[in-house]
């Protein structure tokens, strides 16, 4: 009997020894509290009673459409007549009907000259014990959650009892958000018993993220920061707003709103061929009222790059303003442009800083600059971008500004970003395509977020080939992946032989009709016309001579059709390296090239052709069925050779 239970016993230690080891298989996630540091308008602001106690609620994204509609039909007779005046030509009547809906919304949020509210208005306090994720709900509401997505995200990780809210006043400045950020560290650690915590910041907790570490890094009370879309060097849509010059790129902000929705459909084939141009007119009768508002937040100062703050200071009364004056030009001058030197001294003291960017879009205010749509790529990381629409030259090497080693390849696949001049050169990954807000909308972002806050897995952006520095967004908005085997992502050697397309969507078919090659003379053999379900791929064979050259730019494009779509056809360009040799011939008198191959539709019409077809909105649509019928006699010619 007792050999029998000598034996059940083994076989119960073996099994949990056998068990411990199928745990530790398991990822392992950082037990350190999380605390949510969250972006523009994403905390909720009231009015506090002269008691001290909490007032009605002035802002947040739960009222807003409610306020929303109570100023249309209160509005309605001038939002009626202000339509009919613009379908006249005129949007002034409308604009400023808007814009004085708007400041009867918001004007409890004004600010004074000295960059302080005018009314008692204030976020939710940061009372550590209620604002444990799972605690919100219950103290408060659910729909008063900062970042509720981000923190349902991360909830599918670490328990929400693990993950704090930190509310933030976006009114005010960064340092003075800064220190708040720092006393509710302190709060969190003695609250949990934890000597560290873990932080993710999203674009305007990205600059005070930065900002709290500038000031209070030394500390040591951070494990892992992740700053995802960070305004760390402010936006350029600040300096719209303040100089009234914004001009919506609305084909830019359609797109954005179906990354966020998550939509199958491409819309915004739509304003190809009816321009909204209106919209700005509209806005710029609003913005009188707008910047009545906002328009001395010590935070949308704080938000102007450093190359155009001092020029706003003509936008106001410099003696009314002077105290709001002094408070940004000491951030600014004190701390924005040393935000790299104060980050890569965190990372020497052992606090792991990385930064996650999207990149590949126009500002939709107008401002001509490589971004996410909001925020600057040059702004979130610190990298130096050529001009919008421009790509370095082929042969380009990186400045080395920061990175000084010659054999790291700061340089992006499509050869407009140069991140060796980043605030943090080994510890930045750039999404090309990913809009603002955005890295938990697809499966790759969301990976790499998580593994950098709450593991300590990846050392730099070399540590793990799955996650390389430069990536194309894999949004299912976007219908189609592409990449090339056996190099890097991003980059083309000479044993890449295959090219994977796959469908990315999340409920439609997509029928691959044609991949085709600029800067590479090659073809891709496979099955054009296969039907690729979501998340199914097709392999298409290279045929043809990878040149031996490095520096070169190639870029490829899928054109594809949507099954069972109200907007059935589109295609994706995706921009490569060559990276075969010795890197090409570069001039540093031109500097600069086109960042997209003219297509050769653009070679063999006329320039007025070309015109007349982007006026009318039609070019790409030629595009697309020019370069398909190019791919089939191109693929023939291989064939025959």
């Amino acid at each position: 009997m007792k050999k029998l239970i000598s034996v059940i016993l083994t076989v119960c230690m073996l099994f949990g020894v056998c068990s411990s080891f199928a745990l530790a298989a398991e990822q392992r996630y950082s037990d350190y509290p999380v605390i949510i540091v969250p972006g523009y308008g994403a905390s909720a602001l009231f009015e506090y009673n002269e008691d001290g106690s909490l007032g009605e609620q002035v802002w947040g994204w739960n009222i807003f459409t409610d306020r929303l509609l109570e100023q249309v039909k209160e509005k309605f007779p001038g939002i009626i007549t202000g339509a009919a005046a613009l379908t006249l030509g005129s949007a002034k009547l409308i604009g400023k009907t808007l814009g004085k809906a708007a400041e009867d919304m918001l004007g409890k949020l004004a600010f004074d000259g000295n960059g302080e509210s005018v009314y008692n208005v204030s976020c939710l306090p940061n009372y550590v014990e209620n604002c444990r994720f799972d605690r919100v709900r219950e103290v408060y509401d659910e729909d008063l959650y900062s970042e509720k997505e981000i923190g349902r995200t991360i909830d599918n990780y670490v328990p929400e009892t693990n993950i704090y809210n930190f509310f933030v006043d976006f009114r005010y400045g960064a340092l003075h958000n800064a220190e708040k950020l720092d006393k509710f560290i302190q709060d969190v650690k003695a609250y949990t018993g934890k000597n560290k915590v873990n932080l993710y910041a999203v674009s305007h907790g990205g600059q005070v993220t930065a900002t709290y570490l500038s000031v209070y890094g030394d500390k040591g009370d951070v494990d892992n920061a992740v700053l995802t879309v960070p305004a760390i060097g402010g936006s350029y849509v600040a300096y719209d707003i303040l100089s009234e010059q914004t001009l919506f790129n609305e084909e830019e902000l359609l797109r954005f709103i179906e990354n966020a929705l998550y939509m199958d459909e491409d819309f915004e084939w739509l304003l190809k061929s009816q321009p909204l141009g209106f919209v700005d007119d509209i806005v710029a009768n609003m913005m009188p009222y707008l910047r009545h508002i906002a328009g001395l937040w010590e935070s949308l100062w704080d938000f102007l790059p450093y190359d155009c703050y001092k020029e706003c200071f003509d936008f106001i009364d410099k003696d009314e303003c002077a105290g709001l004056i002094a408070k940004t030009t000491s951030f600014h001058e004190n701390y924005m442009t040393r935000f790299g030197e104060a980050l890569r001294h965190c990372r020497e003291t052992g606090i792991n800083v990385n930064i996650v960017a999207g990149t590949g879009h126009q500002t939709i205010t107008g401002s001509m600059r490589n971004s996410d749509a909001i925020i600057a790529t040059a702004g979130a990381t610190g990298a130096v971008c050529a001009p919008y629409g421009k790509r370095f030259a082929d042969g380009y090497k990186c400045a080395g500004a920061v990175c000084k080693n010659v054999s790291h390849n700061h340089l992006s696949p499509s050869m407009e970003i140069d991140a060796s001049s980043c605030y943090l050169p080994e510890n930045t990954w750039f999404i090309e395509g990913m809009f603002h807000g955005m890295t938990f909308n697809e499966d790759y972002a969301e990976a790499l977020a998580i593994k950098l806050l709450l593991t300590d897995e990846i050392e730099d952006v070399y540590s793990d080939p799955a996650f390389p520095q430069f990536r194309y967004s894999e949004n299912t908005a976007y219908a189609v992946y592409g990449e090339f085997d056996n190099t890097v992502g991003g980059y083309i050697n000479g044993e890449s032989a295959e090219y994977t397309v796959t469908n990315v969507s999340e409920n439609k078919d997509v029928k691959i009709l044609s991949v085709y090659a600029l800067g590479l003379d090659a073809a891709f053999e496979g099955d054009y016309g296969v039907t690729l379900a979501p998340g199914e791929s097709a392999v298409f064979k290279l045929a043809g001579d990878i040149p031996e050259v490095g520096g070169h730019m190639v870029s490829v494009t899928v054109t594809y059709k949507m099954v069972d779509s109200v907007t059935p056809y589109n295609f994706r360009t995706f921009r490569y390296t060559l990276s075969n040799g010795e890197n090409a011939a570069y001039s540093a008198s031109s500097p600069y090239d086109d960042a997209d191959h003219a297509a050769p539709i653009s070679e063999l019409m006329p320039d007025f052709s070309v015109n007349l077809l982007k006026k009318l909105g039609l070019y790409d649509w030629f595009r697309m069925w020019f370069d398909i019928i190019l791919v089939i006699l191109k693929n023939m010619s291989a064939t025959i050779k």
